[in-house]
């Protein structure tokens, strides 16, 4: 695996999949060196993908009976870096056959681009989907100007410079950073990079790790844990204070904190996760954004539609909360040393 570092630019240029067109339009001239809105952009799309949550590892399929066309114009341009844009343009036709035959595949801009980072070569194309807007148009005819709205389709993004989806290939080890998406090719759902232009083997993002993890802890919720609060606390209160002390979600360190007084339950859990992929010395990241929203505090709603957002650390603590169970089988919640209320 790679890690970014400062970048030299060896050659870039870009080009326009327009599935109205009869093939792709590709710019005449490279990116020149001075044309600091470009090349920041590029620059920026790079970091983006490589630090984006939805990047995954991956390598080419090698099988010369399996492997793509890709891999081969790309192993030939590793060898040889003069032949940038003809190897590169063979994966743009391919990338275009694709959106001409498929609808679902919306147009867009691709960048290309070949770079240098600690003298090693490397290769990326990145595509930015199409977006319909409405513009304001001005025509002029002698001294009048008509001012109307018209639709345009293009390229429109923010200065987030997030790409739709691309890769990032080191030209000596052949690792990828891949960020892909699926469309409906060919009748299936499919990844257009991976299923179908560069046929890689993929592992997980961290995105994607995340998502399995927090649905195999909601399965385990609903069929053993139930309607127990407490207990459902008790375990988004281990994913904190495993992500507030080191920084990740350790799969271990929450199965010890959640599960300590239920050693079945523990192992289910476990083996569960690993059916799914997740071993238990995983550790996986977690945007701040999602700790603060999905791990900090637990709602409580009665079926009489009254809500209660309790924040974790306060679960397990009669100070400040506490579940009292009545004797007609319903339960009292009670809230403690209340300073202020406020609507």
């Amino acid at each position: 695996m790679f890690e970014l570092s400062k970048m030299e630019l060896i050659g870039a240029y870009l080009c326009e999949l327009n599935s109205n067109m009869d093939a792709p339009l590709i710019s005449n001239y490279d990116v020149e060196q001075d044309d600091d809105i470009t090349i920041t952009f590029i620059e920026n799309t790079i970091y983006n993908l490589y630090s984006s949550k939805d990047m995954k590892w991956a390598r080419f399929i090698e099988d010369e009976e399996q492997c793509s066309k890709a891999y081969k114009d790309i192993l030939q341009l590793s060898e040889n870096l003069s032949d940038f844009k003809i190897k590169s343009k063979n994966i743009i036709d391919e990338y275009f056959k694709i959106i001409t035959d498929n609808v679902p595949v919306p147009s867009g801009d691709l960048i290309i681009v070949l770079f240098e980072m600690e003298k090693q070569p490397y290769l990326g194309i990145f595509k930015y989907n199409h977006k319909t807007m409405l513009v304001s148009q001005v025509d002029k005819l002698n001294d009048t100007n008509n001012i109307y709205i018209s639709q345009k389709s293009s390229l429109f993004t923010t200065n987030k410079h997030k790409a739709d989806e691309g890769f990032i290939i080191n030209l000596i080890s052949f690792d990828i950073a891949l960020v892909d998406k699926k469309y409906e090719i060919n009748a299936e759902k499919s990844n257009i990079l991976q299923d179908n232009i560069l046929l890689l083997q993929t592992s997980r993002s961290e995105k994607e790790k995340l998502d399995i993890f927090n649905k195999v802890t909601k399965n385990l919720e609903d069929k053993y844990i139930g309607d127990d609060i407490e207990k459902k606390a008790k375990i988004k209160k281990a994913v904190k204070d495993t992500v507030l002390d080191e920084g990740v979600i350790s799969v271990d360190s929450v199965m010890q904190k959640a599960f300590e007084e239920t050693e079945q339950l523990k192992k289910i859990y476990e083996n569960t996760l690993e059916k799914s992929g997740i071993q238990r010395r995983e550790k996986i990241e977690v945007p701040e954004r999602l700790l603060k929203t999905k791990f900090q505090r637990q709602k409580i709603t009665t079926e009489t539609g009254i809500e209660i957002n309790v924040p974790i650390d306060y679960y397990g603590d009669d100070s400040k909360i506490e579940f009292v169970p009545d004797d007609n089988g319903t339960i009292s919640i009670v809230i403690k040393n209340v300073k202020n209320i406020t609507t």
